[in-house]
C-alpha cells in the first residue's frame, strides 16, 4: 500500500508541476510582451524587463497555484484512469476513499508551499520589481540593493528605507548641503506622512544643524517640512496589498482601524491571501470527480476543458463575489469563504454519486 501511495503522490507532484510550468511560461510570455513596449521610457531597457518578469514569476506561480492544482490533478489522476491503473487499484481492494486520502495528503504539501510564498516570498519581490520599474521609468531616483531609495531635490538628497503600510515613509534620512557641498542640515525621521495641507509630517525627529564654529543636536518629537518628495515618487515608495505579506497586511489593518479609515478592503485581501491554500486544496478534491463521477468516461482532453472552464469560473466569481460584497456591506470572511463552501458541496455530491 505504501508503494501504491507513492506512485499516486509522485503522479500527483508532477501533474501538478507540469501543469503550473506551463501556465506559469504562458503568462510570463504575455507579461514579457507587455513590458517590452514602455522599453526605451526613461532608463527601461531590455535587461530590466527581464529583471521584472524574473521577480514577479512567483506571484504569478502564486496566482496560478488554484486552477494549477485543478488541472494537475485532472492529468495526473486521468492518465491513471486511462491506463486502468485506477481500475486495477480498485479491483485490489484500493477504495475510493483510500485513493482521495492519498490524494488531500498530497495535496497539504502544496497547500503549504502556497502558504510560504505568499507569507515570505511574494511580498517583497513583488515589491522590488515594481520600484525598480518604476524608477527605471522615470529616472525618479536610484535603488539601492541595502541601501533603500536615494533622490535629490535641488541641494537635499532624500534617503527612504521603506514604505511598510503604503501611506507615508519609514526610517527617512534628508541631507542639506549648501551650493558649495558644504553640509548644512542632517534630519532622520522614523515615519512620515502627507498632512492635510500637503505639507510632510515626519515624527521621532533627531535634526543636526551644522553652523559655522558650533553643530546643534536636536531631538524633536514631531518636525513639518515642506515638499521634499513629488507625487510620483511617493506613489513609487507605495505598496498595495499585493506586496504584504499576511503578518504585516493584518498589521496594517490594525493602523487603519486606528486612523478611524475603511479598513474592509484591507480585510478582504487578507482573507484572499488566508484561504489560498484552501481554494488549492478546494481544486485538488474537485478534480476527483472528473476521475470517479460522471465525467470519468470522458476522453482526457474534455475533461481538461471542463477543469479549464470550471478553474476559470471560479476564479472570476470568487472576485467579483469578494468585491460585491464590499459594496453591500458583507464581511470579507463571508464572501471569501462562501465560493469554498459551495465548491466543496458540489464535490460531495458528485462523490456520493460514485457507485
Amino acid at each position: 500500500m505504501k508503494i501504491l501511495n507513492r506512485y499516486i503522490g509522485f503522479r500527483l507532484v508532477w501533474g501538478w508541476f507540469l501543469v503550473l510550468l506551463i501556465l506559469t511560461a504562458l503568462f510570463s510570455i504575455m507579461e514579457l510582451v507587455r513590458q517590452l513596449d514602455d522599453v526605451g521610457e526613461g532608463s527601461y531597457q531590455i535587461a530590466d524587463v527581464f529583471n521584472y518578469i524574473i521577480y514577479t514569476t512567483p506571484g504569478r506561480i502564486l496566482e496560478l497555484s488554484a486552477i494549477s492544482a485543478l488541472l494537475g490533478s485532472i492529468v495526473a489522476l486521468g492518465s491513471l484512469a486511462n491506463d486502468n491503473e485506477l481500475l486495477a487499484m480498485r479491483a485490489c481492494g484500493f477504495s475510493v476513499f483510500r485513493i482521495s486520502r492519498v490524494v488531500l495528503g498530497s495535496g497539504i504539501v502544496l497547500m503549504l508551499g502556497v502558504l510560504i510564498l505568499a507569507q515570505f516570498v511574494v511580498p517583497p519581490l513583488e515589491q522590488r520589481a515594481w520600484i525598480n520599474r518604476e524608477i527605471a521609468l522615470s529616472d525618479l531616483g536610484t535603488l539601492l540593493p541595502e541601501g533603500g531609495f536615494w533622490t535629490r531635490d535641488k541641494n537635499r538628497f532624500i534617503n527612504v528605507r521603506s514604505s511598510t503600510y503604503g501611506e507615508g515613509l519609514d526610517d527617512l534620512s534628508i541631507y542639506k548641503f549648501d551650493d558649495n557641498g558644504k553640509p548644512l542640515q542632517f534630519i532622520t525621521a522614523k515615519n512620515a506622512e502627507i498632512g492635510p495641507d500637503g505639507l510632510w509630517i515626519c515624527r521621532d525627529i533627531r535634526k543636526i544643524t551644522f553652523l559655522e564654529k558650533k553643530t546643534i543636536d536636536q531631538k524633536l518629537p514631531s518636525l513639518t517640512l515642506d515638499i521634499f518628495l513629488n507625487s510620483k515618487q511617493v506613489d513609487l515608495l507605495r505598496v498595495t496589498p499585493d506586496m504584504f505579506s499576511i503578518s504585516t497586511l493584518y498589521q496594517y489593518i490594525q493602523v487603519i482601524k486606528e486612523r478611524g479609515q475603511d479598513p474592509n478592503p484591507y480585510v478582504l485581501s487578507l482573507w484572499q491571501k488566508l484561504t489560498l491554500p484552501l481554494k488549492v486544496g478546494a481544486m485538488i478534491v474537485f478534480s476527483l470527480p472528473f476521475v470517479f463521477g460522471p465525467a470519468r468516461e470522458s476522453s482526457s482532453g474534455r475533461r481538461l476543458t471542463i477543469g479549464i472552464i470550471v478553474g476559470i469560473s471560479y476564479y472570476y466569481f470568487d472576485q467579483a463575489l469578494g468585491y460585491t460584497g464590499l459594496l453591500l456591506g458583507l464581511h470579507p470572511a463571508f464572501t471569501t469563504l462562501l465560493p469554498l463552501a459551495i465548491i466543496l458541496m458540489i464535490t460531495l455530491w458528485l462523490m456520493l454519486r460514485i457507485p
